[in-house]
């Protein structure tokens, strides 16, 4: 017979992270990315004359944006468990058969299916609200769960 998911965790001693923890470090991980994209542009936005030519600009670079988000995400996931923000709320991603960090290919379907998420008006993401592991569509599509790390 199947061992529930909610047994093994409290088995292991592990706890869900709450939806205010998980939100928290989406903010803090896209300022971080929002911040590096203003670095890498500003000799550009120092330029433009005014918010329509920024617009355009970041127009341009739009697909290189989304790269850049799931390079991120697959980078910290896969290495850490983590990306910065999870790591600064202190929560953690993991196989939710092997209670280890997710493999490569688990980091890239889940980074994947966030920028789908992401795009769909963060539905992915509120899916969480409405189910007690707090799963969202990269949880579920990639085997992972969100877990408190201290």
């Amino acid at each position: 017979m199947k061992e529930d998911l909610f047994d093994k965790l409290e088995r292991e001693n592990l706890e869900i992270a709450s939806f205010y923890k998980r939100a928290l470090a989406y903010l803090i991980d896209n300022i971080i990315l929002s911040f590096i994209v203003f670095i890498i542009f500003y000799n550009q936005f120092s330029m433009a004359k005014d918010a329509f030519e920024i617009t355009q600009i970041l127009g341009n670079f739009s697909l290189d944006f989304i790269l850049l988000h799931f390079f991120y995400h697959t980078l910290f996931t896969y290495m850490y468990g983590a990306s910065l923000g999870k790591m600064v709320c202190k929560i953690i991603i993991i196989d939710e058969d092997l209670f280890d960090k997710p493999t490569l290919k688990q980091s890239c379907i889940r980074s994947a299916i966030r920028q789908i998420s992401d795009m769909a008006f963060m539905l992915g993401f509120a899916w969480a609200l409405g189910n007690n592991l707090r799963k969202t569509w990269e949880d579920y599509i990639a085997r992972t769960i969100v877990v408190n790390a201290a």
